[in-house]
């Protein structure tokens, strides 16, 4: 089952820059192979990396944004991880860079763990100095512009104990791999009620084209026709 919203004119773009999102388990990864099989237009967005030449020039020019967000005082509240100041990073740096790939390769880019996830997984799971009235217009210029980034989401989904059996099939680590079914839950429910909330929150600035599948109904197969179809609408 696919719901298409907001495909208007004003988005119509020959580049475009599409995330893909859902809960793990839901097929994220499967399906961006299967794009890139079939659509030669397709590439994989780039990801913030230290070691990349590439990535130490954003890290650098928007320092001067970042340092006062990072060490604003909450004694009430740990301080960032690693992993999430490089969230951080990447939100507040890394639009413009997916942009220039798209324009130089002439090809969009489809993101895997991107902007989406990386907003979810801080407003569900970030320090409790993320929630201070400090940080509203850090979250509201990320909003900004990731909706005026992003041209499409792409959301798999799937019943929670297909998710959970998945998890535990396959061979990547998760921090739910092999917990109690209860437990799990619990933390795909966190996680699907702050991707909601994250969606929302797009939507009020610019919302982005939105697909939705159940990946337990619909196969590979026919999501990968479906998103290049409407990918090529958009493109044509």
């Amino acid at each position: 089952m696919v719901a298409t919203v907001n495909v208007v004119a004003e988005d119509y773009k020959s580049q475009l820059i599409a995330e893909v999102a859902g809960l793990a388990g839901a097929g994220k990864t499967t399906l961006i192979q299967a794009l890139r099989q079939r659509d030669s237009k397709l590439l994989i967005g780039a990801e913030l990396e230290l070691r990349k030449k590439g990535s130490l020039p954003v890290f650098i020019r928007i320092s001067p944004y970042m340092l006062p967000v990072l060490f604003h005082r909450c004694q009430s509240s740990r301080w960032f991880t690693w992993e999430e100041i490089k969230y951080m990073v990447y939100l507040q740096g890394w639009p413009h860079v997916l942009r220039r790939q798209a324009n130089t390769s002439r090809k969009s880019v489809l993101l895997d763990h991107g902007a989406i996830f990386k907003l979810a997984t801080l407003n569900e799971f970030g320090p409790v100095r993320l929630k201070d009235q400090h940080y509203e217009s850090w979250w509201h210029r990320m909003y900004m512009q990731w909706a005026h980034t992003l041209d499409m989401v792409i959301w798999l989904e799937a019943p929670e104990s297909i998710l959970v059996e998945r998890i535990n099939r396959r061979d990547q680590k998760h921090a739910m791999k092999g917990k109690s079914m209860s437990e799990a839950r619990r933390f795909l429910a966190r996680y699907r009620s702050s991707y909601e909330q994250i969606l929302d929150k797009l939507a009020a600035y610019r919302q982005p084209s939105l697909l939705r599948f159940d990946t337990s109904k619909t196969t590979m197969i026919d999501i990968a026709d479906e998103v290049i179809a409407v990918c090529s609408s958009i493109r044509a």
